[in-house]
């Protein structure tokens, strides 16, 4: 490792530790209430009930994990077939969008009761409602990528006899790659954030559920726990994505370098 990657590491982690100190600092001489902002050295030295046979935090961590997979994974299936489905005609392409446009501002979270209304209070449900601004990001993102794509790359892939299967698979899915890449990216954070919201409101299980339940009856320092374990989620699932995208689109690190 070079010198230059330690120093960039060092930056990125500058940020964060400053904060924990500052935290530490104003809860230990209690400019912060400390039962409500316990120090963060407390908070992770509390972080072994993960582990708990009884209390533990292992188990509802594994479900969140599982029904954030389920959920980026179907999000893509399905996001990446239909924005490029509906990049067939403009007429189809103008109507998705539109109703993508009247959906996405709506929070995920609130087509929960329709949906139980249909399903009952089901995991079906929740995955359902979880699906639903990632699946927005992703049929955006794709018929984004598909429209960046030079028109004389098309013409001349239609020139040589790609149609059907080899014209997808060899024109319009590589050309719109960095495009669904970015998507991807972007819908596995509302994955998870949807995940956890509803678990919060619906579940009974799950991190977010942990952490609604201990907030009601105000034990804090496990709330904390469960946000932190949260955190820790968001940032392995983006730097993890960043590192196999680096991997499977070699020239997206050296863009990124660039700029």
């Amino acid at each position: 490792m070079t010198w230059r990657t330690l120093r960039g590491k060092s930056v990125l982690l500058s940020g964060p530790v400053l904060i924990l100190a500052a935290w530490e600092l104003l809860s230990r001489t209690e400019v912060l209430r400390p039962t409500f902002f316990p120090p963060p050295t407390t908070i992770f030295a509390r972080s072994s009930i993960i582990f708990d046979a009884e209390d533990g935090l292992a188990a509802d961590i594994g479900i969140t994990v599982l029904r954030v997979l389920i959920t980026i994974l179907a999000a893509v299936a399905l996001g990446v077939v239909i924005g490029i489905a509906v990049t067939v005609s403009r007429w189809t392409e103008r109507g998705t969008t539109t109703v993508l446009a009247f959906v996405y501002p709506i929070p995920g979270v609130l087509f929960l009761p329709f949906l139980t209304f249909i399903l009952g209070r089901t995991e079906a449900a929740f995955l359902m409602t979880a699906l639903v601004t990632p699946l927005v990001v992703m049929v955006l993102y794709t018929i984004a990528g598909v429209r960046s794509i030079d028109p004389i790359y098309l013409e001349v892939a239609r020139n040589y006899g790609a149609r059907g299967t080899r014209y997808f698979l060899r024109v319009i899915l590589p050309g719109s790659l960095p495009s669904i890449v970015t998507g991807i990216r972007i819908s596995l954070g509302f994955s998870l954030i949807a995940v956890i919201a509803i678990e919060m409101v619906g579940a009974q299980d799950g991190l977010g559920r942990f952490l609604w339940s201990n907030w009601q009856i105000l034990r804090v320092t496990d709330m904390y726990v469960a946000l932190l374990c949260i955190a820790v989620l968001g940032l392995l699932s983006s730097v993890g994505f960043d590192a196999i995208a680096d991997r499977l689109l070699p020239w997206r690190a050296d863009t990124e370098k660039a700029s």
